[in-house]
């Protein structure tokens, strides 16, 4: 949601700132060794076409006489060819990674003077988030740099229900209905490799609780006060104070706000889209980067 408000607004932006196998029998991504003898992901292009290049091709929605081409050995297209290697060692990474089958249904692949990443959609196959629908990026350079929202999947709802305690625990005892409030990890891809609040970098285990990965994902909390229950400001200041010091022993990344409003509803229903463009009295927002 795109907040009106200007506080909102610009921690919304600053968010913003912050980048296919059966479990057990998982195929891995094509690797060669580092001169330390470290193994290292490479894109495989050879130029033979397997079972597997068609079975993609399709997934991704290739044209018939594109299959139809390579049917009969041929790559129609460089780009064709790069459509389907480049989705193929996406699935074979997240696989590698998260011990699932991932099938690749759309790939974007960067071709610009900038380096963007290339991004390639995949839906989820097998294990508890089978349905759902998982986006990666890489961009090679020596070695592939990744991201990905499988972190989302997993985390979301324990980020959002710790989330909505916190409020719970500051605002809970007020009025039903004269409170509102939004929860929200953010849905985008997050680097297996990210730094932490402290500026280090750290691998992110691809199996993270919320506790090892709380300073490497984002979102925020917002809270909105009906302004047909007018808090005096200690009282504000209060609840704030205790929000905030939840927040804090949470240990993870969080942007929150907490709004008074005074315009009256006049009719509305007290929500909180129609509270991001109402007056307030009362304002506090912040953000917590986590303990590294």
């Amino acid at each position: 949601m795109v907040r009106a408000r200007v506080p909102r607004a610009m921690a919304a932006c600053a968010l913003a700132l912050s980048l296919a196998t059966m479990p057990g029998c998982l195929a891995r991504p094509a690797t060669k060794t580092n001169d330390d003898g470290a193994a290292r992901e490479v894109l495989n292009m050879d130029d033979e076409i397997t079972e597997r290049d068609l079975e993609v091709a399709q997934s991704l929605g290739a044209p018939m006489d594109v299959v139809a081409a390579m049917r009969g050995g041929a790559w129609p297209s460089a780009r064709s060819k790069d459509n389907v290697r480049y989705a193929e060692f996406v699935e074979d990474h997240l696989a590698a990674r998260y011990g699932e089958r991932f099938r690749a249904t759309k790939v974007m692949l960067s071709t610009g003077i900038i380096r963007d990443p290339h991004t390639v959609t995949c839906a989820v196959e097998t294990g508890g988030h089978a349905g759902e629908t998982c986006v990666a990026s890489f961009l090679y350079e020596d070695e592939p740099r990744w991201a990905d929202d499988y972190p989302y999947l997993r985390l979301h709802e324990e980020y959002e229900r710790r989330l909505t305690e916190v409020a719970q625990g500051a605002f809970g005892d007020l009025p039903e209905g004269s409170w509102v409030m939004e929860a929200k990890m953010l849905d985008w891809q997050y680097p297996n490799v990210a730094s932490g609040p402290q500026g280090a970098w750290h691998e992110v285990p691809p199996f993270a609780t919320l506790e090892e990965a709380g300073v490497f994902v984002d979102g925020y909390l917002w809270v909105s006060i009906s302004p047909d229950n007018q808090l005096a400001e200690e009282d504000f200041d209060a609840r704030v104070a205790r929000m905030r010091e939840a927040l804090d022993a949470l240990d993870m990344r969080v942007y929150w706000s907490v709004d008074q409003i005074t315009q009256p509803l006049d009719g509305a229903e007290f929500t909180m889209e129609w509270s991001s463009d109402a007056d307030y009295s009362w304002h506090a927002l912040g953000n917590f980067q986590g303990d590294e």
